[in-house]
């Protein structure tokens, strides 16, 4: 009886076997946290414990520091100048028709039945109704 429910269900079981992309992913994983924790070890031990260990070719502990600020605020330079330009450039004069319509522009076949309730699907509605309803 449970194996006709089971043939019956939706449910597939796969029999594949594991992808090489989850593998990948592992390793990547596994690297990246790697490196984290000899990052964040070689920032944080003092150069005498480094040089008893035996390394002593390593760059100034300055860069630990100077490349992830770098980092951060390049990210925030960007982030503005992302936000600056779309408005500055991107964004069309005021005055401009393609605000209100352009090719892409669909109206429905009666605009005034989408007013007042919700439709089901996206809509331009002429700017002309949507100011009669809205301001009278």
């Amino acid at each position: 009886e449970e194996d006709k429910l089971a043939r019956e269900s939706d449910v597939t079981v796969s029999t594949n076997t594991t992808s090489y992309a989850e593998y990948k992913g592992f390793f990547i994983y596994v690297i990246s946290a790697l490196a984290l924790v000899l990052y964040v070890a070689w920032t944080l031990m003092p150069q005498s414990v480094l040089v008893a260990l035996g390394i002593s070719y390593y760059p100034n502990k300055y860069w630990a520091h100077a490349v992830p600020t770098y980092l951060l605020m390049l990210m925030l330079f960007a982030y503005v100048y992302v936000a600056l330009y779309n408005t500055e450039v991107k964004t069309q004069k005021l005055l401009s028709l393609s605000n209100f319509i352009d090719r892409q522009t669909v109206y429905p076949a009666d605009p005034a039945e989408y007013v007042w309730k919700a439709s089901n699907g996206v809509w331009d509605l002429p700017i002309g109704l949507v100011n009669e309803v809205l301001y009278g």
